[in-house]
Formats: C-alpha cells, structure tokens, sequence
C-alpha cells in the first residue's frame, strides 16, 4: 500500500496525539478539525463531513479515530464497491480497539487493522468470514499475486462461502508461486482453481476457474493505422501459439511515436493492460541485442521495436522471437526469471 495516500483522521485532543504517534510506523497524513490543528496536522476543510468523503475518493487507506456510527454515517453517500474503495478503519482513541470496516482483503484494511493493532498493543476487530475460520481468501490469493479472476466479484463470494464454511475447493499451481493455501485441497474435485499463466490448459471434467497471473510484457510494433480488429486477431494468434493467456500481460511496451495509435489503445483497454511508451533513443540502448529491419530503422531511428520494447519492459527478461502478422510485430517479456518464485 502506498504510504503517502494514507489519511489519519481524529476529532478530538487525544485521538489526534495518538494520529500523530502512529506516523511514525504508518507514514500518513493526519487530519483534523480546526481547533485541534498544530504543526503536525492538516484541516479538516470546508466542514468534517465534505472533507471525509473527498478524503475516501483520493486516498487508499482511511484510518478513522472515532466512533464507529460517525465514520459509517459520514462516509455512507461515497461508499460504491470493494474493488474500488479504500480501506477504511475505525478505532477508538485509546487504540483498544482496532475495527477493519471496509475492502477488508481487496483494499488492504484487515493486514493494516492488524499493522496497527500490534503497534498500540489493542485488539484487531476483523469479521470477514474467512479470516475468522482461519482460511484463505481467493480475493487475497488473486490481489498478491496480481491475477486476474473471471467475474470477480461473484466467484469471490462463492469460493470464500465455500471454504468458510469448511467445503472442499481443489487448488491447483501451475508454475511455482507461491500462494496462501489454508483450507483448499489439492483433490482433482469441482471447483477448482487453476492458477496459470497459460492459454491453453488440459482437459478435464471438472469445473475449472482459472486465476490469472499478471507476469508477462507485450511489446508491440505495427504499421500506422492498423485496425483495431487486425491487432485483435494477431494477439490472438501471438497468445495461441506462445501459451501465454491474454490476461496474463500487465504491461503493453511500444515506441513514443505509437503512444496515440488507436489499435494499441483499443487492445490495451480491452484487456485492461497498462500502456507505456520508450524514445526512440531508449530503444536504442538494447536494440543491438535483436535483429535489426532496415525499414524500421529507416523510419522510427530504431531497428527493432516490439522486441526492444519487450527487453526494456521485462529488464531484459525477452521469453519470446519476434511475431511478424499483417503489419504487426509482437514480444513477450516475464517480469520474473523462471528460476524466481512469485509470490
């Protein structure tokens, strides 16, 4: 969790001591009303109310010193879904008592509920079903090892009720991560999660969901204008015939001077995969490594792009040779060595 979007907020003399105590083992902002205000603190500003909800749209983590039934009814007009809103934590001003309230696994409040728990010595109040029978969490499996899972927020309420209530969930890993496995059986039985990165998986009989690690780069090179439907259909092809799943790449790497073509664009926003773009003279710097177009380097000053692209996103890490379809070029980079374990 990114320290600097942590906000503390207090409402009285005492809660805003502690606030200011706990900032120097959980880096964060601290707020408060204006009479409580010092040189360590930031306002409350215009009014408690507007700014703890502009608060929970900017921030990743609120830790509210105050009464429960003050934080709920304040914060209620802003609260959407758990794969969107801030942790929210609720504790007393004595920090007796430590209350995970929102995005318990997603949002990260039940590991802070705990962080700061172990910090003021009080007890950690966390009521999510899963933690209380001491299993995993397929949201928390998925969120530690940046996987994508099929219909989130439905397969996670299914697979939790099931282990919560001691049912038997097969787990399956495909490659070596390393993951929380309390309450999962490695029995071949339905349902069962098959964590891969691959696109093509064995048969099988049983009902299989397929929790996607987010571990590869796509580099990408491609004639101007290129429909999105073409770049559609190579990646297709490019994910076929290396075995790399679509949702297995986090990160797309191209050319500044492709950082607008709407193809890359369309791709990237399909497959929610982050965008980021190199100079020319950055490409440079490892181009050598790969063979080298004449015509490429003729027109962008760089003799390779996807493959350059996919050694600066992966820190040299390029897994696969260039893919040449109808005008496009693709690489993969893996962001870990296959020798590492992910975790």
């Amino acid at each position: 969790m990114n320290t600097d979007k942590i906000a503390i907020i207090a409402v009285t003399e005492r809660g805003r001591d502690l606030a200011i105590s706990l900032t120097k083992t959980v880096p964060g902002t601290v707020f408060v009303p204006e009479k409580h205000q010092n040189e360590q603190t930031a306002v409350l500003t215009p009014n408690f109310g507007t700014a703890m909800r502009e608060i929970f749209t900017t921030h990743q983590a609120l830790i509210c010193i105050m009464a429960t039934g003050i934080a709920v009814r304040t914060l209620a007009p802003v609260i959407q879904d758990k794969l969107s809103d801030p942790a929210v934590i609720v504790m007393d001003e004595y920090g007796q008592f430590i209350i995970s309230l929102l995005s318990g696994h997603v949002g990260g409040a039940n590991e802070l509920t705990e962080q700061i728990a172990a910090i003021t010595g009080g007890a950690a109040v966390i009521t999510t079903a899963t933690d209380r029978a001491n299993v995993a969490a397929i949201d928390n499996i998925a969120k530690e090892i940046d996987g994508y899972l099929p219909d989130f927020k439905a397969t996670t309420k299914r697979i939790n009720g099931l282990l919560a209530a001691g049912k038997e969930v097969s787990l399956h890993i495909d490659e070596p991560f390393e993951v929380d496995s309390r309450g999962f059986t490695n029995k071949e039985i339905s349902p069962q999660i098959f964590i891969s990165t691959k696109y093509n998986l064995p048969d099988t009989k049983i009902e299989r969901i397929q929790l996607v690690p987010r571990k590869f780069v796509l580099g990408i090179g491609c004639r101007k204008g290129v429909s999105a439907k073409t770049m559609e259909e190579v990646f297709t092809h490019f994910c076929e015939q290396e075995n790399i799943h679509p949702r297995a790449f986090r990160e797309i790497h191209s050319i500044t001077l492709k950082a607008e073509e709407p193809a890359i664009l369309q791709l990237a926003k399909k497959w929610n995969i982050h965008f980021i773009v190199h100079s020319a003279e950055e490409l440079q710097t490892v181009a050598e490594k790969y063979p080298t177009s004449e015509f490429v380097l003729k027109t962008v000053k760089v003799g390779n792009v996807a493959l350059s692209s996919a050694d600066i996103g992966s820190n040299g890490n390029v897994i696969t040779k260039r893919f040449a379809e109808n005008g496009v070029t693709f690489a993969a980079g893996k962001l870990i060595k296959n020798n590492e374990v992910a975790k």
